[in-house]
């Protein structure tokens, strides 16, 4: 994984661009796991392209990610944005 914070995109344009995903690259500080759902909370810095520095929830793409992860810890991580919204794809613990 890199460590270049941003999107990275492919021109994509008729049909195509309405299913497009995008991946961003932040890091941020974990304050609570939801593995039922599977979800995060993360205070994040800005993710240039994508929102502003601050406190949400994210679902999780597979709940295996959470493993070993826990409150306050610093964290690395992957968001697509797609067809079903934000969602976490990585997480490496900094």
């Amino acid at each position: 994984m890199s460590c270049n914070e941003g999107p990275q995109r492919q021109s994509v344009s008729g049909p195509a661009a309405a299913v497009q995903t995008t991946t961003y690259q932040a890091t941020g500080v974990v304050r609570s796991l939801n593995a039922t759902l599977p979800s995060i909370e993360i205070e994040h810095g800005d993710i240039p392209g994508l929102m502003p520095a601050m406190k949400m929830d994210f679902h999780v793409k597979d709940r295996s990610l959470l493993n070993g992860i826990a409150a306050n810890d610093r964290i690395q991580f992957t968001v697509e944005n797609g067809v079903g919204g934000l969602k976490i794809t990585e997480i490496k613990k900094l």
